[in-house]
């Protein structure tokens, strides 16, 4: 049994899509023994003004500002962001970045090549090569924001699966892509920075990891040092789901420690 339980990925409802207040989150993840937590609601670039992010980061400070008073003794609360769209507005995305007291950085990509979420994208209405194409553009993207630097960590890397093979059960042969996510891994390694092994799909439609086993372990291999464990929670009653699974994972792969950002520095937690 893992005791240091320390998820790196949750969102308030400082996010769109989140149900509950940072206090709630902090309150299940102290009764169900996480240690710690890592508060990153969402940053769409592409949307930064229309949804008012600026306004919804700045409150997310002052809550886990807050949090951290309230909880003292009992969690561990950080401070972070989820950035998508890294590219759309890269000059916006430093300016966020130095403007408020982030812990850790995770970049995601959740939109394709028109700008739309593939939460919304109906893949029953694609063609396998519209699929194909998606997916190598996702995969390039990913490589482009490698090769940045810009992100601590690199969030959910195969997140297109959670909705093409989960929601709409289309398989997906990642093999296609195992020269990019090759490159995508050693570039991330290069550079210092995290993966994130995110947990969210083991109880949904996906029923794995995102990635799988076997990328964590392909990320080793080719030098990696550094990943964050992350249930993506969205309410606080999923806030610290999957995370014993993900670390024996790590342990599976040959790691001895995972990885919490504070300041935007990596501190190495042992799998005990």
């Amino acid at each position: 049994m893992f005791i240091n339980l320390f998820d790196s990925h949750v969102h308030s409802d400082n996010s769109f899509d989140a149900a509950h207040s940072l206090t709630f989150l902090c309150e299940k993840a102290v009764e169900k023994g996480v240690s710690g937590l890592c508060v990153t609601d969402h940053c769409e670039l592409r949307d930064y003004q229309r949804d008012h992010y600026e306004q919804r980061l700045s409150q997310a400070v002052f809550d886990v500002k807050k949090c951290r008073v309230i909880f003292k003794g009992q969690l561990s609360v950080m401070c972070g962001v989820e950035l998508s769209d890294l590219f759309y507005d890269e000059a916006l995305a430093d300016r966020i970045v130095q403007k408020f007291p982030f812990d850790m950085v995770m970049v995601s990509q959740h939109t394709d090549q028109t700008g739309v979420d593939c939460y919304y994208v109906d893949y029953h209405t694609k063609t396998r090569a519209e699929i194909d194409h998606y997916l190598q553009f996702y995969f390039q993207y990913l490589l482009r924001v490698a090769k940045s630097g810009k992100f601590d960590t690199l969030g959910h890397l195969t997140y297109p699966l959670r909705y093409i093979q989960g929601t709409h059960k289309i398989p997906v042969d990642l093999t296609r892509y195992e020269d990019l996510i090759d490159q995508i891994l050693r570039e991330v390694a290069h550079q210092g920075k995290a993966i994130e092994i995110n947990t969210s799909g083991l109880n949904g439609e996906l029923g794995d990891t995102m990635p799988p086993l076997r990328y964590v372990r392909r990320y080793r291999e080719l030098g990696g040092e550094y990943i964050t464990l992350g249930s993506d929670a969205h309410a606080a009653d999923r806030v610290g789901d999957g995370l014993e699974t993900a670390m024996q994972m790590l342990a599976d792969a040959g790691f001895s420690y995972f990885t919490v950002y504070k300041e935007r520095h990596p501190l190495q937690l042992k799998l005990i």
